[in-house]
């Protein structure tokens, strides 16, 4: 036996803003160096992770990705300073969210 839980974050009116799944976008966007590569990753169609980043964008107010166009080689796609940071934040979030609700489920359920 064991708990499951989801943690997402959620504007001030409850709309969704980020969950876990939009960590790995931004985590695969920082891997891959482009946004169709990181969507193809992460599970996304590219036009789905185009207006997930967007969404959320407008939602924070800070820009998540840096994108140069062309070139040789195709385009470029970097996450911002400010991005990298909100990401890591938010996993640190997640991670210490899932070892404390291991620990009440432990504390709670000892005996089973």
């Amino acid at each position: 036996m064991r708990p499951r839980a989801k943690f997402w974050l959620e504007t001030e009116e409850g709309e969704y803003l980020m969950g876990p799944r939009t960590l790995r976008l931004l985590q695969a966007v920082h891997a891959e160096g482009s946004l169709k590569a990181a969507a193809r990753a992460a599970g996304f169609s590219y036009r789905s992770a185009w207006a997930r980043m967007r969404r959320v964008e407008a939602a924070l107010g800070f820009k998540l990705i840096e994108s140069s166009s062309g070139g040789e080689g195709g385009g470029r796609s970097r996450l911002t300073p400010e991005a990298l940071d909100f990401a890591e934040r938010y996993r640190v979030f997640l991670e210490r969210s899932e070892r404390s609700l291991r620990e009440i489920f432990e504390e709670t359920f000892l005996m089973y």
